[in-house]
């Protein structure tokens, strides 16, 4: 059996750089589990444990691919309106949806906006990548989930809803954004790859209005 691939590429962040915003297990565990001791404080009972022994998250990671924000990013909301800075500036890889094509539509009125967080990195799997939440390090802001079709490069963009209430949100350097599994039960080999990926070499979306006939994927309940 063929182990399946993991491909990433980058074109602003040096490959070996990027490398550190990729985690696999253990390293991509939240920083405060190992702290947590097996047993809480205490304990009477040999059945008394603590999520140190939760086999759930540590499958949960075992299958996963953490990344990791390349950068400090800091939004500031004011009067309805959101500025935003990605390092010292030189770099700033946040978008905005037009609510028309989304909050518009949903009856939760909560959110001011959604933001796309750009990297200029992508990644190439033969097998399905499912994005999701880092919702174990219980970060301050959230981040929608997606499956991306990615047997040619894709980018990897993230999106992350603002709140009317929110004043401002801060994430540090280092601070995991999203959590990667492949969909497939092979080994997965991680190809870091330094050639830089031109995206027009392709005809997607620098062409043609939708991608999405190419990128669907098959029911998979019947």
């Amino acid at each position: 059996m063929f182990n399946k691939k993991l491909e990433i590429f980058s074109n602003h962040i040096p490959i070996n750089f990027c490398k550190n915003f990729f985690q696999v297990f253990p390293n991509n565990l939240p920083n405060y589990f190992k702290h947590i001791p097996k047993n809480p404080p205490f304990f009477k009972f040999r059945s008394e444990r603590t999520l140190k022994t939760c086999s759930g998250i540590i499958n949960y990671y075992k299958k996963a691919v953490v990344f990791l924000s390349p950068f400090d990013m800091e939004f500031l909301i004011e009067n309805n309106q959101v500025t935003c800075t990605f390092g010292n500036g030189r770099y700033n890889g946040a978008l905005f949806h037009p609510n028309s094509q989304f909050l518009d539509h949903v009856d939760n009125k909560k959110y001011l906006c959604i933001s796309k967080l750009c990297f200029d990195i992508f990644l190439k799997s033969d097998a399905p990548l499912i994005i999701t939440n880092s919702t174990w390090t219980l970060n301050d802001f959230e981040i929608l989930p997606g499956v991306m079709n990615a047997k040619q490069p894709l980018e990897l963009n993230l999106f992350l809803p603002i709140k009317k209430e929110d004043k401002n949100i801060f994430i540090k350097q280092n601070t995991p954004l999203c959590v990667i599994h492949l969909e497939t039960e092979k080994e997965v080999s991680i190809i870091f790859n330094n050639n830089k990926y031109n995206s027009w070499s392709v005809n997607g979306l620098n062409y043609v209005f939708s991608s999405l006939k190419n990128k669907l994927l098959k029911n998979k309940f019947k």
